[in-house]
């Protein structure tokens, strides 16, 4: 009898003293776990989820948005917790695990957001609505570069992903502007968080497979973690807390939810993960995200080499750089939207070097000039009409031989409101004969009522169905310019020509003009660079950096059939985007 109270005092002693003992190295490193914790912020309506965000008090609109559930919002974190007994001095774990209680961070800011919950919705209704907005044209911007470009134009494919981004972007944009556009005034509203917890187990016997946890974000401890496979095992909040447990602090228990201990753990009842207080602190806010993200080679802490680079107000660049600056072939889109692919020199875009194929659509324009050469007289052979060369102004890069069909052309009609082309209805009749495009322009004169000019061009031009539209060449000097009043007054004198012409043959007529005439008047006249077709003359050798239908790309082509200099023009696009400009713009 008295041996055996010897031994239930021994028992008792060691169940007391054992546990205050320190672990050993071996013990310390089996009673840490990495836990992976996925959360975000779900704002209810009447008790009901409508819209989970990722962050809480920065613009809604900068984080990932989601209504279809909370997965696609959440950020993720890999933080340390340790191996824990619910009982002292006994072998009571079960799967618990103790974790810092981040959600004791984001408590205060909660009450303070749900005190002024309506204020703070319609702020961030605001801010997602101007986003949107953005969002929308940068998408058309990002669907017009893929609609004149194919797989086989160098970049094609990084702007094919990066617009597949922008996409379900906007999308997630589009969806939460019409949850919060429906809400009523009388809606009982709140935000709360959501968060769900897995042990990351390593797997070291093959007992499932599981995908490496996610490394540790924002300042927080990655735990154990590694680039491994894992065992995943879902977690819940242990309801079960001794009121010791229960008061410290900054600190939660969870359980797995097959509630057992894994096999090698070593539990501690006093276990206390490691706490980041920094990333407690900053935890709930996040405000302090990246003005700017860098993923790539860098040399003497520059950039140099490939990298890929975004920043908060939606620009982007995949490309090429040296010394810190965008040098060599890149793919960027601006806040705006604006696409440009191509090349770069000192962080200035040059533009898109083209590759020349068959696949191309390719036409000229003539005038009386492909006749009258001198004092001599030539006429076109029509039937052996092909293009046999580009021009050398500027560098061409082509891929196979220059032998190209003539798919349009275009022939000057009429100059102000006295000159005619003595040879446009032979070329017109000959060309359309031949199965070609045709259509007429007009060379506007700075000097004549816009007007007139306007019912000389319709008295002397031919509009047959299927033709191409009507194009209005513009060409002044700036002295002209001047003369006319200004940039507003020459656009209005287009726009009266455009108008009355678009009402005589059915279709809007294009804007021919050159690359200068892009850069210094087009801006005063943003409804004629949004609502007419723009075909530019360009003879350097990067394509034009604007919206345009065609592109002279030389004046010193060559054509089987003509003798002399052609204007070489290439449609900015492939054959469907052709065949959809002739269904469109063709005369009826």
């Amino acid at each position: 009898m008295r041996w055996g109270m010897v031994a239930l005092v021994a028992v008792v002693v060691t169940l007391l003293v054992e546990p205050l003992l320190p672990m050993s190295q071996q013990q310390r490193e089996r009673n840490i776990v990495s836990v992976e914790e996925r959360h975000c912020f779900v704002l209810e309506a009447n008790g009901n989820p409508v819209l989970y965000i990722q962050n809480l008090l920065s613009d809604w609109a900068d984080w990932p948005l989601s209504v279809e559930g909370d997965s696609a919002a959440c950020h993720t974190d890999t933080i340390e917790g340790c191996w824990a007994d619910r009982f002292y001095g006994l072998p009571s774990c079960r799967g618990r695990v103790v974790i810092p209680d981040m959600s004791r961070a984001v408590d205060s800011v909660l009450r303070s957001v749900n005190a002024n919950i309506k204020p703070f919705v319609e702020h961030q209704r605001s801010v997602i609505r101007r986003q949107e907005k953005k969002y929308t044209v940068m998408n058309e911007e990002l669907d017009y570069y893929l609609e004149a470009n194919n797989v086989t134009d160098e970049g094609y494919n990084t702007i094919a992903t990066y617009a597949t981004y922008v996409i379900k972007y906007k999308r997630r944009l589009t969806q939460a502007l019409h949850v919060l556009d429906s809400l009523l005034p009388t809606d009982s509203l709140v935000l709360r968080r959501v968060c769900h917890n897995t042990v990351l187990l390593p797997d070291l016997d093959g007992r499932k497979r599981g995908s490496a946890p996610t490394q540790a974000s924002d300042g927080q401890k990655g735990g154990s973690a590694s680039a491994q496979s894992y065992v995943r095992i879902p977690c819940h909040d242990d309801a079960s807390r001794s009121s010791l447990l229960s008061s410290r602090g900054r600190y939660r228990r969870i359980q797995t939810d097959d509630r057992k201990t894994p096999r090698g753990v070593c539990a501690d009842f006093f276990a206390r993960p490691q706490l980041d207080t920094a990333a407690y602190k900053a935890y709930a806010v996040r405000r302090d995200f990246p003005v700017f993200v860098y993923e790539g080679e860098t040399k003497n802490g520059q950039r140099e080499g490939h990298g890929i680079f975004t920043d908060r107000q939606g620009n982007y660049y995949n490309g090429m750089w040296t010394s810190g600056q965008r040098n060599g072939f890149g793919c960027a889109v601006d806040s705006t939207g604006k696409v440009r692919v191509g090349e770069w020199k000192d962080d200035r875009y040059l533009g898109q070097r083209l590759t020349y194929t068959e696949e191309r659509i390719y036409g000229i324009d003539i005038s009386r000039y492909q006749h009258d050469i001198g004092k001599k007289h030539y006429a076109i052979d029509w039937s052996k009409v092909r293009i046999s060369h580009l021009g050398t102004i500027s560098k061409k890069r082509v891929s196979g031989t220059v032998d190209y069909p003539v798919s349009f052309c275009f022939i000057k009609a009429t100059e102000g409101i006295t000159i005619r082309n003595n040879y446009f209805a032979s070329d017109y009749a000959a060309a359309r004969r031949q199965g070609i495009r045709v259509g007429c322009y007009h060379f506007f004169s700075t000097k004549s009522s816009a007007a007139e000019q306007a019912r000389f061009f319709i008295q002397h031009a031919r509009f047959n169905r299927g033709d191409m539209p009507p194009v209005l060449d513009v060409e002044p000097t700036d002295a002209q310019v001047r003369a006319m009043g200004g940039p507003e007054a020459m656009f209005n004198r287009i726009r009266t020509w455009m108008k009355a012409v678009e009402k005589h043959c059915g279709q809007r007529p294009i804007l021919y003009v050159g690359q200068n005439f892009v850069n210094k008047y087009l801006g005063y006249a943003p409804d004629i660079k949004r609502d007419y077709q723009v075909w530019i003359a360009r003879y350097g050798e990067y394509k034009p950096d604007v919206r345009l239908a065609f592109w002279q790309l030389c004046p010193d082509g060559r054509v089987k059939g003509i003798v002399g200099t052609v204007d070489i023009n290439v449609f900015n696009g492939y054959r469907d985007q052709y065949d959809d400009f002739l269904e469109r713009y063709t005369i009826r």
